[in-house]
């Protein structure tokens, strides 16, 4: 993103840090991109600025950051029936995928965009078959880690032409789904995307060849791109990784891409993915279902977590969710949405709040970290972004305050905040209603 070299001096009622304590009326110096200065407005009254942004009545607090959406799926809102069982939910998203073209896809997005924009998103964690993405998140002016997914590749023989399009991802091009050839998006130049990095996101152990999982993992680590993938998430796979049968063998033989060689495990999803060696600080997804040893690996791992709460809600999932575990382990958790193929909404207030219902006595200052500073580190942005401090990125949001009667402004986002009225990432204004 291109910007002026200014200092701005943005001034609320609020401050809202979330990694040191709240400030009231309080200011936020920014210099170009970065955070110069905050503190309490009467003492930086005289700090010279070119441009003054009144935010009276507002809370500033870092942007919220969406660690896990497909924004590709976004035209699916209200297409699947709810809570259908993973395997005829997975029949349903192949099948209405293969008749939607590039165009429509690319208007899908912009919507899916512009719903997390107004709900103070900032950056995102997108996982995405197509790559345009990435072209998109630019011209909105947001920042985000585009994953680069593959699925249904579950044959060893499929590797090779995979591992082909990631390399061509890495020197500038985009993938297209269900094709062979890889051709960049018309007017898409890669090498001028600000705040874009790019991910490796093989789909599942279920659904993804051990090879292929392998070569992905070395091929992120060389590039230093982020990886990440869905784990653990649902009763199907921990059945198929320990045992080869089931729903999900027989969704891979549908497809024609069942491995007859294939011999299963016979462990849990995360320790078969240790055993290849493809966890070191990687993102899993979900990670729904866990037992005190996958708990252990993922730490030593030093893995990050992305809890997708509104979409467990959406599919009718009703275990426990070992958030209490992760975090007593010092887990980094953060916060994704999925898709409005499995979810309601791509709205991070939403998340928070479906989070606050299943563990009502989590400290609320824990879930905001998972909105913004912990999903910094999951999408590989880690001291960037997701905190509002001297040195970091710019990236801001700003909620309107309809009921002054409130000491705790933590709390008041947790349960009463709906949208944000100012967005500005990179030092950029991106959304300001007046």
């Amino acid at each position: 993103m291109k910007y002026e070299k200014k200092i701005q001096k943005i001034e609320a009622d609020w401050i809202l840090p979330v990694t040191s304590p709240p400030i009231k009326d309080g200011v936020i110096i920014v210099d170009g991109n970065v955070v110069k200065a905050m503190g309490i407005k009467r003492e930086l009254s005289s700090f010279p600025c070119d441009k003054t942004i009144d935010c009276s009545n507002k809370i500033l607090m870092p942007g919220f950051i969406n660690a896990h959406i497909h924004l590709e799926l976004t035209g699916l809102r209200g297409r699947i029936k709810k809570g259908l069982p993973f395997v005829e939910w997975a029949r349903e998203i192949v099948s209405i995928r293969r008749n939607i073209t590039e165009n429509e896809i690319a208007t899908d997005i912009k919507d899916g965009l512009d719903e997390l924009i107004s709900s103070g998103v900032t950056a995102v964690g997108d996982f995405s078959q197509t790559g345009i993405t990435a072209k998109i998140l630019n011209e909105k002016g947001l920042r985000g880690t585009v994953f680069i997914e593959f699925s249904r590749s579950f044959r060893p023989d499929m590797k090779d032409e995979i591992m082909q399009r990631l390399r061509k991802v890495a020197a500038g091009f985009s993938l297209r789904e269900y094709a062979i050839t890889v051709t960049q998006p018309k007017g898409c130049d890669y090498q001028n995307l600000d705040n874009i990095k790019f991910g490796v996101a093989p789909h599942a152990p279920y659904s993804v060849s051990r090879e292929l999982l392998q070569d992905s993992y070395r091929f992120a680590q060389k590039k230093r791109f982020p990886f990440a993938i869905h784990i653990s998430e649902m009763t199907e796979e921990i059945d198929f990784i320990k045992n080869g049968s089931g729903a999900m063998r027989d969704l891979l033989i549908e497809f024609g891409v069942w491995n007859d060689s294939w011999i299963p495990p016979q462990t849990t999803p995360v320790k078969y993915l240790n055993s290849l060696g493809v966890l070191k600080k990687a993102t899993g997804i979900h990670l729904n279902i866990v037992t005190e040893g996958d708990i252990n690996i993922l730490k030593e791992n030093n893995v990050s977590v992305v809890y997708c709460a509104g979409s467990n809600k959406w599919f009718g999932r009703n275990w426990k969710y070992p958030l209490k575990e992760f975090l007593n382990r010092g887990i980094n958790v953060a916060i994704g949405t999925d898709s409005l193929s499995s979810n309601e909404k791509l709205n991070i207030f939403y998340e928070m709040r479906v989070i606050k219902e299943n563990f009502p006595d989590l400290e609320n200052d824990i879930i905001l970290k998972m909105a913004t500073i912990n999903g910094a580190k999951a999408i590989g942005f880690e001291n960037e972004i997701g905190e509002i401090a001297v040195g970091r990125k710019a990236d801001i949001i700003g909620i309107d305050i309809e009921d002054s009667s409130f000491n705790n402004p933590i709390e008041y986002v947790i349960n009463k905040a709906e949208k944000v009225s100012f967005s500005m990432v990179d030092g950029e204004i991106i959304l300001r209603e007046i």
